[in-house]
């Protein structure tokens, strides 16, 4: 049995930037194992299958895994998947403005806006703020002084449950690394890992530089990380940093010499959240593997 794949740069406008994406458009007769075989053989941060949808509300259903196991929802890997189905495929018969893809956390609505493709995320849940700054600044390899204690280190979910770290400067979060052997001891498998942000930028039409850290997963880095910026936006919100309406964009991978670019759109009114992340794709290639 022999299946295609296309490869994918996502939350980039131009190829070999942003964060890689495999995407196979027909899945079906895979096994879980195979799956998670060709993940780990292509050994990018994320690889998606494409399968029919099973319900009436979804346009196809996803699956997503890492080189290291399969996960309910990824950003990247979602909207890198919607570009390819709108743009590359010819798979989408009942074309519609939105696209809608089921993953283990539920629907996920996509849409084509002004060049970008937007998704719109759960609304968050907060959960555990972690006080001790020496234990959190040992996960990647910096000190305690260059984790801000203006705002808290907060568990937050849209999806994947991520720990939000607000650093205090730039040069800080250039000189984080992720230590893989506190990182396994820290996190469970029910939170991913840190996303680590500042309001000091290397570009000045962005608000916000990330990065993202999961060597205990098998990712060393990660250039853009859409399942956490979507739990960064509901930080924001809450807390008010940009106030309780906001449109920026967030630098990623810049450190990783693959610069990525994510919109973030948030509003906060009534106590109801509403995040949508956006960006562009860049299509690099395909392939062909034979599967065992």
């Amino acid at each position: 049995m022999k299946k295609e794949c296309v490869f994918i740069d996502v939350f980039t406008d131009v190829a070999y930037a942003g964060n890689q994406l495999a995407v196979f458009p027909d899945s079906e007769g895979l096994t879980a194992e195979q799956m998670q075989k060709l993940a780990k053989e292509i050994n990018y941060s994320e690889t998606t299958f494409v399968f029919p949808a099973d319900k009436a509300e979804a346009d196809f259903n996803i699956r997503i895994f890492t080189p290291g196991r399969e996960l309910p929802f990824a950003g990247h890997p979602t909207l890198g998947t919607a570009h390819a189905i709108m743009e590359i495929f010819d798979i989408w018969s009942d074309r519609k403005d939105t696209l809608r893809l089921a993953t283990k956390v539920g629907v996920i609505p996509l849409r084509s806006e002004e060049n970008y493709l937007w998704m719109t995320q759960n609304e968050p849940e907060f959960f555990e703020q972690h006080e001790d700054r020496k234990e959190i600044a040992a996960l990647i390899d910096l000190t305690p002084d260059d984790i801000s204690n203006d705002l808290p280190v907060e568990e937050v979910s849209t999806g994947n449950r991520v720990l939000i770290v607000p650093i205090r400067t730039l040069d800080a979060m250039q000189r984080a690394m992720g230590n893989v052997t506190n990182m396994r001891k820290f996190f469970r498998r029910e939170l991913v890992g840190p996303y680590l942000y500042c309001l000091e930028t290397t570009d000045v039409n962005v608000k916000v530089h990330t990065r993202f850290f999961a060597p205990h997963l098998g990712i060393l880095e990660d250039p853009a990380t859409g399942s956490a910026a979507g739990p960064l936006v509901g930080y924001l919100l809450k807390h008010r940093i940009f106030g309780e309406r906001f449109d920026i964009g967030n630098e990623q991978g810049v450190e990783m010499g693959r610069r990525s670019l994510i919109m973030m759109k948030g509003d906060l009114r009534g106590g109801n959240y509403s995040i949508q992340i956006g960006g562009k794709c860049a299509y690099v290639g395909r392939g062909e593997f034979e599967i065992v």
